[in-house]
């Protein structure tokens, strides 16, 4: 019983880790730390705009 109160919650945070580390985690994601110089870059490596609300632009 003891072994079981222990290996949940540490089974759920095993995958919460995981969770958080998905995108580095993720095997298919184009390695945009290695771009060449004259190729433009991917989509997949382009920083999302942030969107604000309307009026709290600065």
């Amino acid at each position: 019983m003891k072994r079981k109160r222990i290996l949940i919650p540490l089974l759920i945070f095993i995958l919460f880790i995981l969770y958080l580390n998905r995108d580095a985690l993720n095997p298919f994601a184009p390695d945009c730390s290695h771009l060449p110089a004259n190729q433009p870059t991917p989509d997949a490596c382009k920083k999302p705009v942030k969107v604000v609300a309307p009026g709290f632009e600065i």
